[in-house]
Formats: C-alpha cells, sequence, structure tokens
C-alpha cells in the first residue's frame, strides 16, 4: 500500500516552486519592513497619546451620575460586543478556511487535514487574542481603569476571543446550528444590558483592584477554557471536510478585490450572495397583486423569509436612548441618522438588485421611478416609523423642544436615513472608462475617490439643517432636501 504523501514534502514543493520565481530582492524587503516598522511605531504613539488625552478629557467632562455609571459599565458591554463580533466573523469565514488552491492542490491528496490546518488555527487564534486584548486595554484605559486592571480585563477578554475561536472551529467540524445559536444569545444579552443602562436599572460595577481575588478568578477560568478548547479544537481539525474550509477561502479574495476598489456597496453585494447560496432553498410564494405593487408584495415575502433584517433596526432602537442618556445633546441628531443609515441597509435589497443589473430593470413595464419608489415602499416605512420611535429621546437630549416639534425632528430624520440609503444602494460602480488620476494604487478613476463618501455625504447634507437651525426650522429644511435628493435619487440613470 502506498503510503500517503506528508504534508511537509507538499508544502516543500510548493515552497521551491515559490521561490524560484520570486523577483523581490533582499534589499527591497528589508526596506520594506524598516518602512512597516517605523510606521508602526510612529501610528501606534501617536494612538497612545490621543487615547491617554481623551482618557483625560472624558474623565473631567464626565461629572452626571448618569455619564460616570456609564463610562463604568461601557467597557463590559464592550467586551460582550468583541465577543459577538468575533462570533459573526469566525461564522463568516469558517474560521477555519484554505485559499481555492490549497483546497484543490492539497486537502484532495492524502495528507493528514491536522498537520495541514493546525498552522492556520494558530495564525487565527492569535489574531483573535491580539486583537481582542488590544481593543479591550483601549477600552479599559477610556474608563479610567487602573494598569493593574487594564492588564486583567485585556488578558481576560482576548481568552475569552481565543475560546470563542475556537469553539467556533469544534462547530465548524461537527456542523450544527451551535455557533449562530451563541453569536444571537451573545448579542441579546449585550443588547439587554444596554436597555438595562438607559433605564437606569443596571448597577455601576464595583472598582477592582490590582490582583483581586475576582480578577484572579476570571483571569484563570479564561485561560482553562482557552487551553480546553483549543485542545479539543485541534484534536477536531481532521474531521473539517473540504466543503467547510473552501467557501471562506473563496471569500477572501473577493472582498479583497472590493476593498480595493473602495466599493463598500459591491461588498454588501458579496455577503448577501453568499447568504443566500448558503442556504441554498427557500420556499416559493404564489400569487400577489400586479404592477408596481407586485414589487412591494416581494420585500414583504422577503421580510417573512429574513425576519433580521426588521430584527436589527427594532434592537438598534436603544442607541439614540443610550446618547440621550449620556447627555451628547444635539449630537445626537448624527447619532440618530448614522444608526437609521446602517439600520436600514438590509431593508434595501430588492432596490440594490435592480440598481445593479439595469438590464433587469429595463425588463419591467415600469418607468425607473416607479421600480425603485416600489422597492422603496416597505423600508421607508420602517425607517420613518423608527425614526418616530426616537421622538422621546430627541425631547430629552434637545433642550426646549416641544413633543411636536420632537416628532418632526424624529420623523425628518428617519427620512434623512431612508434617503441616504438609497443613495447608497443606487450608486454606480467605478467607471474605468472614464480618465483615470494616477496615484500610489495606480492609475484609478476619479468617481473611486468618493465612493467611501456615498450616503454618508447625503446623510451630513440632510443633518445639517437641523443642527444649524432651529430644531423646527431645521426638520422643514431636511425634509424639502430629502424630497429633492430622493425625486433625483429616484430617476437618476
Amino acid at each position: 500500500m502506498k503510503r500517503p504523501a506528508e504534508v511537509r514534502e507538499l508544502r516543500g514543493q510548493i515552497r521551491h516552486w515559490r521561490r524560484g520565481r520570486a523577483e523581490l530582492s533582499l534589499a527591497e524587503a528589508i526596506g520594506d519592513a524598516y518602512i512597516a516598522v517605523f510606521a508602526a511605531v510612529m501610528l501606534g504613539s501617536m494612538g497612545i497619546s490621543v487615547i491617554l488625552n481623551l482618557r483625560n478629557a472624558s474623565g473631567a467632562l464626565c461629572t452626571s451620575q448618569a455619564c460616570t455609571t456609564a463610562r463604568d459599565v461601557m467597557p463590559w458591554l464592550f467586551a460582550g460586543v468583541e465577543v459577538a463580533v468575533c462570533l459573526g466573523v469566525a461564522r463568516l469565514f469558517g474560521p477555519m478556511l484554505v485559499s481555492p488552491a490549497i483546497g484543490t492542490w492539497l486537502l484532495s491528496a492524502p495528507v493528514d487535514r491536522s498537520s495541514l490546518l493546525l498552522p492556520r488555527l494558530a495564525g487565527t487564534g492569535t489574531a483573535a487574542f491580539v486583537v481582542g486584548g488590544a481593543l479591550a486595554a483601549v477600552v479599559g484605559t477610556l474608563a479610567g481603569f487602573s494598569a493593574g486592571t487594564i492588564a486583567a480585563f485585556a488578558i481576560s477578554t482576548a481568552a475569552v476571543c481565543l475560546c470563542t475561536v475556537t469553539l467556533t472551529t469544534v462547530v465548524q467540524a461537527r456542523g450544527g446550528p451551535a455557533a449562530k445559536i451563541a453569536t444571537w444569545l451573545v448579542a441579546g444579552l449585550v443588547w439587554a444590558a444596554v436597555v438595562a443602562l438607559v433605564l437606569q436599572v443596571l448597577p455601576a460595577p464595583a472598582p477592582q483592584q490590582r490582583f483581586s481575588p475576582a480578577w484572579l478568578a476570571a483571569l484563570v477560568v479564561a485561560g482553562v477554557l482557552a487551553v480546553g478548547s483549543a485542545v479539543r479544537a485541534f484534536a477536531d481539525l481532521p474531521r473539517i471536510h473540504r466543503d467547510r474550509l473552501t467557501p471562506g477561502g473563496s471569500l477572501v479574495p473577493s472582498l479583497s478585490g472590493a476593498l480595493a476598489t473602495l466599493d463598500l456597496a459591491l461588498i454588501y453585494d458579496i455577503l448577501v450572495s453568499r447568504r443566500w447560496l448558503a442556504r441554498s432553498t427557500v420556499r416559493p410564494y404564489r400569487g400577489g397583486p400586479k404592477g408596481a405593487a407586485a414589487l412591494v408584495w416581494r420585500d414583504l415575502v422577503r421580510l417573512r423569509r429574513s425576519p433580521q433584517t426588521v430584527v436589527v433596526p427594532a434592537a438598534a432602537i436603544v442607541v439614540p436612548y443610550l446618547g440621550a442618556r449620556l447627555g451628547i445633546g444635539e449630537g445626537l441628531v448624527l447619532l440618530i441618522g448614522l444608526t437609521g443609515f446602517l439600520a436600514g441597509l438590509g431593508l434595501c435589497s430588492a432596490l440594490r438588485v435592480l440598481s445593479r443589473t439595469p438590464g433587469l430593470m429595463r425588463c419591467l413595464p415600469l418607468e425607473r421611478w416607479e421600480v425603485r419608489a416600489a422597492t422603496l415602499a416597505v423600508p421607508a416605512v420602517v425607517l420613518v416609523a423608527w425614526g418616530l420611535a426616537t421622538a422621546p429621546a430627541v425631547h430629552e437630549a434637545i433642550g426646549g423642544t416641544t413633543w411636536g416639534t420632537a416628532f418632526w425632528v424624529a420623523a425628518a430624520l428617519g427620512v434623512a436615513a431612508l434617503t441616504a440609503v438609497t443613495r447608497w444602494m443606487t450608486a454606480a460602480p467605478p467607471d474605468y472608462l472614464k480618465p483615470l488620476v494616477s496615484s500610489p494604487m495606480g492609475a484609478v478613476p476619479t468617481s473611486l475617490f468618493g465612493s467611501l463618501a456615498r450616503g454618508f455625504d447625503v446623510l451630513l447634507l440632510l443633518c445639517a439643517p437641523l443642527l444649524l437651525a432651529s430644531p423646527a426650522n431645521g426638520a422643514f429644511i431636511s425634509l424639502v432636501l430629502s424630497g429633492v435628493v430622493l425625486t433625483y435619487l429616484l430617476n437618476r440613470p
């Protein structure tokens, strides 16, 4: 019986092939490394200085009881958000992934899969540990923790992030919805904690001192869980099938290409396509109205298939109330508009599909503005209702505002969020047929530089009257501007 090929031998052959075709000299590699290290040290020192200054400034300005409580609780909420994001990213990419080339060349060979995936497990776990710990240290510093408390908090959070990645690897090997359930559970717990903070029923945690028994216990538990889950993940590496490893590897180059063109809407398209390809089939619904109402009906069917597109805006309603509780004043206008804009992106998938494929839109027996208006009907109802739900927060944050004016301001912010989403979804991709401009990235079209600001530019334009004029007049001006911008976006080619 022929002995299976060793991973070391195959890697040696690939390494020999790559080194034989390398074009970078040793001097160029050393120069690039020097620039990278110098930039990291310079930017790191600048970042540390900014964080320390923000810590001193926030400590001097945060004098109210509500602000002090929120500042003490915020690091713990951020740790929960870190775990939820870590779970989401791990589910999106695997967390174990291989490139399409490795999936074709090595995984199809009779090799020990654990030896092949162990470096990737170590790299993914190290990245989660380092990034999670660094972000936790920054938040702990801004919250005014002592040096020992910052270290304990950062190490504990980093260990939990490492444990999250390794446990997700186990779920990837064995299958099942455990990772999905854990993601929604952690997100629900964080949301419940934010609601309790807004309602002022969440007690502030007692300040912990360095090497206290509570911190030592947390460090021991987090360390034991991280080591145990890492051992379990390593034991389950041979059980991961190739069809669970290659999708994440094929997603990475797609996202890299979208980021290279600075097209955030293309990233949205890639993620939506990945989600529905993973779902494979849906239950068809027959019947329904005709004409433009048929597009509205399909949006309602889509909401039934993806209820999270409504759950996310409903859950995000707590963010404006948290801002009002922290006393950010008129800055709440920008917070409401930005939150509504980000939470409403998932509602406009039909508008995105029809705007990205103009041939499909021309097949419909309707005018362009009728098609886009029909696909905006359901998002408009949701976002305007979402904006009206923030009226109590507007009334509390902006002093001297009557309830009627607060509702007008909230409605204007809901319409502004809808307009910003429309601008983001209907934006055309970069046109490489136009004159190109020289840049460090090479020749790029002029429309590429403004692609990152799409949606945000309209949102800032519509929120400016609410910040510069009185609330009543600003709401009226913002609604008029929203109508003008929406009319243009509905009719643009």
